[in-house]
């Protein structure tokens, strides 16, 4: 039997167990716990000082729902690879430039339907590629990805010429990508749940989600069972590319422009999402809703750094300890469990 490295590859092995070990051994168990503590502290600060730390204001919500999104869907691809044992450093970049080419075949009179079918197109080609160099030709995927960030952020400002797009779609688009939903709620923030939803069934209902596991927990084994290991990967680089387009397609419709500009940091952001998750760099190990989970506590961090008025490089400090620790954490856990 092959380990999918998702915790429950054989009834005896928590046996005796309490329910709070067998909770903890999930690969999301100790980051669900961390969350709600982080919550609750967030939520008592709120109600013990509202005018100085405006946690729980109706403003400061939607402002999480309409940020935790696009960042959690692309985080959601990235997860999907690190758990076929690959990353992809340059979603990043594809978040900036396949919507723009969305844009730009939209504002030159292209149907809106086949112009995000060339946004999407561009997005996954971008991921194929990158799937293609690494498993074809043996090169790291950390290499790979990481010289087309580069080449992905100088196509982006040579088409763009560093001049934004106005992106005015009509008006059932946009509302059913980024509009409002009653008071609170944000449609972006429901699509982000509703691919959640999907990977989560991918992952542990499809016989692909165990060849994700195989593929990245144990090569050798996954070879041996006769699971394609070089298209599962494909796959996976194709998966994480599309998502990051979509990803990029909602900031741009609900921002109404795409830019050429990169965001900084932002595919360190999505990995230290997944290692917040629970998810192993090694590969073969991790779950959706830990990603769900890592998305919102990134995000919070955030939120409190802006609410309590630190600078913001102590975003780039807890994104830094993430990595780090996370890893140390991530292994002492396989060692236990």
């Amino acid at each position: 039997m092959v380990d999918t490295g998702r915790g429950s590859t054989g009834v005896d092995r928590y046996a005796g167990a309490s329910i709070l070990d067998r909770f903890r051994a999930h690969p999301a168990g100790n980051v669900i716990i961390v969350f709600l503590v982080f919550l609750a502290v967030c939520v008592i600060i709120s109600l013990l000082y509202p005018s100085d730390f405006r946690f729980t204001q109706p403003a400061n919500i939607r402002i999480l729902m309409r940020a935790i999104p696009p960042l959690g869907i692309m985080a959601l691809g990235v997860g999907l690879l690190m758990i076929c044992g690959e990353f992809d450093l340059s979603v990043g970049a594809v978040f900036i430039v396949a919507p723009y080419i969305m844009v730009f075949a939209y504002v030159n009179d292209v149907p809106l339907a086949l112009a995000i079918l060339a946004g999407m197109a561009s997005g996954m080609t971008i991921g194929l590629i990158n799937g293609v160099i690494t498993t074809r030709f043996g090169i790291p995927s950390f290499i790979t990805t990481l010289g087309m960030l580069f080449m992905l952020r100088a196509f982006a400002r040579i088409i763009a010429n560093n001049r934004p797009l106005s992106f005015f779609p009509p008006d059932g688009f946009e509302d059913a990508l980024t509009g409002r939903l009653g008071t609170h709620m944000q449609a972006q923030f429901l699509w982000f749940l509703g691919i959640a939803g999907v990977c989560y069934l991918f992952l542990n209902r499809h016989r692909l989600g165990n060849h994700f596991f195989a593929a990245g927990g144990n090569r050798e084994a996954a070879l041996s069972v006769g699971i394609n290991v070089v298209r599962t990967k494909l796959l996976a680089f194709v998966l994480c590319s599309g998502l990051a387009t979509f990803a990029g397609i909602i900031s741009t419709t609900r921002i109404n422009s795409a830019t050429s500009t990169p965001v900084l940091y932002l595919e360190l952001e999505a990995i230290a999402i997944c290692v917040i998750g629970g998810l192993a760099l090694a590969g073969g190990r991790g779950a959706i809703v830990g990603i769900v989970v890592g998305t919102f506590i990134l995000q919070m961090v955030k939120d409190v750094i802006i609410l309590a008025k630190l600078p913001g490089f102590y975003l780039d400090m807890f994104i830094g300890i993430v990595i780090v620790f996370g890893v140390v954490l991530n292994q002492l856990a396989r060692k236990k469990y």
